[in-house]
C-alpha cells in the first residue's frame, strides 16, 4: 500500500473528490482517470489477488463517475463492477475509451496572435473544405491528414483547438502517450473505435497530441507487437477510414517531427511549420498576457517585441508573468504586503528588461535549423 504509484493515485483521487464535492467536476475529471490509471499499473505490478481486486474496483469507481459526469450514463445506471475482477478485461478498455471526449474547444480564430502561414494552411485544409464541402468534390478533395510541427511552446494544440472552434464539427482531442499507456491494453482497437465515432459524428476532427509517442519509426528493437498493431491500425484509419462522403480530418502535432514513421508522414498529406511568433505576434502576445494590468508609461510592447526574437509564445508569457510579479514581491520585501491601503506600482520597462535576465528563449538556434531542415525535405 505504501508504494509511490500507490500514493500518487490516492492524491489523486482526493483532489478529485474535493473538486467534485466542491462543483468543480470537469476539473475533476482528469483526477479521476489519472487515480484509474496509476491503479491499473499497480493491478499489472500486483500478484496478491485480493489487492488487484481492490485496485480494480476502485479503479471502476472513478472510471464510473467520469462516465457520469461526461453525461454518459445517469447516475441511477451506474453499474456495480463484477466481484470477480478481470483487470485487462473489454470492461476496463470501454470505460477508458469513453473518457476520450468530444469537446468544442472555447478558444476563436481571432484569439490567435500571428501564424498566418499556419493558419492559412489549415484554413485550406481544414475550414474551407468543412464550410463548402459541395466545393471538395473529385478531384479536389479535402486533405485527410495534417501534421503540425515546429518547437514546444509555439501554439499547435492551441491553433488546432481555433480551428476547430471555426467549424461545426466534432473537436476529439487525444493524447497519443496516454493512448499507448499499459492502462489502455490493446490500444489499436480504442484507434479503430475513436475512427468509428468520428465517422458516426462527422464532420469531424480528431487531434493527437504528441503523434510522434504513437507514430513513430517502426521496426525498432524495442518496439513490441502490440505497438507495432497500434501503429498498422492508425496507419490504416488515417489512410481512409471513412467509406462515405463523411467529412473526418487526422490532425496530429509533434515537437519531433523526425521521428514520425515513413510510412505515417506520408498519410500527413499536408504539414504545417508552426514556427516561432514574428515580431508583430510578439506584440501582441505582450498585450494577451498583460490583459487587466495598468502598465507604467514607459513600458511600449513594440519595443519588447522588437528585442524577443527567438522567444516562442510560451516563453513570452511566462516572461510576462515574471515582470508583472516585481511589484509584488516589493511589497512583500517591506512587508506592506498586507497593508490594505498600500497600491502595488505599475510594472515599468525595467520589470521587463530584468525578467529577460531570468526567462531566456527555450529553443536554440541550432534546434530551430533542424526544424528547417525538416521542412526543406519534406514540405510545410
Amino acid at each position: 500500500m505504501g508504494s509511490p504509484l500507490f500514493e500518487a493515485a490516492k492524491k489523486n483521487a482526493s483532489l478529485a473528490y474535493k473538486l467534485d464535492q466542491s462543483g468543480q467536476t470537469q476539473q475533476a475529471v482528469k483526477y479521476y482517470v489519472s487515480a484509474a490509471e496509476q491503479l491499473q499499473k499497480l493491478i499489472n505490478f500486483t500478484d496478491d489477488p485480493n489487492m488487484k481486486n481492490l485496485y480494480y474496483h476502485k479503479a471502476m469507481e472513478y472510471i464510473l463517475r467520469v462516465k457520469e459526469i461526461r453525461g454518459i450514463i445517469e447516475p441511477s445506471e451506474t453499474p456495480t463492477p463484477s466481484s470477480t475482477p478481470s483487470p485487462k478485461s473489454d470492461e476496463i478498455e470501454a470505460a477508458i475509451s469513453s473518457v476520450i471526449v468530444r469537446e468544442k474547444p472555447n478558444v476563436k480564430w481571432e484569439d490567435v496572435a500571428g501564424m498566418e502561414e499556419a493558419k492559412r494552411a489549415l484554413r485550406e485544409a481544414v475550414i474551407l473544405p468543412m464550410s463548402r464541402p459541395d466545393l471538395f468534390k473529385g478531384a479536389r478533395k479535402p486533405w485527410k491528414g495534417i501534421l503540425m510541427y515546429g518547437p514546444p511552446g509555439c501554439g499547435k494544440t492551441y491553433l488546432c483547438k481555433a480551428v476547430a472552434s471555426e467549424v461545426d464539427s466534432t473537436f476529439f482531442s487525444v493524447s497519443a502517450a496516454n493512448l499507448i499507456s499499459k492502462w489502455l491494453g490493446e490500444s489499436e482497437k480504442l484507434v479503430n473505435e475513436l475512427y468509428e465515432r468520428a465517422v458516426e459524428e462527422a464532420p469531424s476532427i480528431i487531434f493527437f497530441d504528441e503523434i510522434d509517442a504513437l507514430a513513430g519509426t517502426r521496426g525498432g528493437s524495442s518496439e513490441g507487437e502490440a505497438m507495432r498493431r497500434v501503429k498498422t491500425q492508425l496507419l490504416q484509419a488515417v489512410e481512409g477510414f471513412a467509406t462515405g462522403d463523411e467529412l473526418l480530418v487526422t490532425v496530429g502535432a509533434t515537437n519531433t517531427p523526425w521521428d514520425i514513421d515513413a510510412a505515417m508522414r506520408r498519410r500527413f498529406e499536408r504539414r504545417v511549420y508552426v514556427t516561432l511568433p514574428e515580431k508583430k505576434a510578439r506584440e501582441v502576445m505582450f498585450s494577451i498576457h498583460t490583459k487587466g494590468i495598468p502598465m507604467g508609461t514607459d513600458v511600449d510592447f513594440k519595443a519588447l517585441a522588437e528585442i524577443t526574437g527567438g522567444y516562442t509564445a510560451a516563453d513570452i508569457a511566462l516572461l510576462c508573468r515574471e515582470s508583472l510579479m516585481q511589484p509584488i514581491r516589493e511589497l512583500d520585501a517591506e512587508g506592506a504586503l498586507t497593508d490594505m491601503t498600500v497600491q502595488v506600482r505599475a510594472p515599468t520597462a525595467d520589470d521587463f528588461h530584468n525578467a529577460m535576465m531570468h526567462i531566456r528563449p527555450s529553443v536554440a538556434p541550432k534546434e530551430l535549423a533542424r526544424y528547417d531542415e525538416w521542412r526543406d525535405k519534406f514540405g510545410g
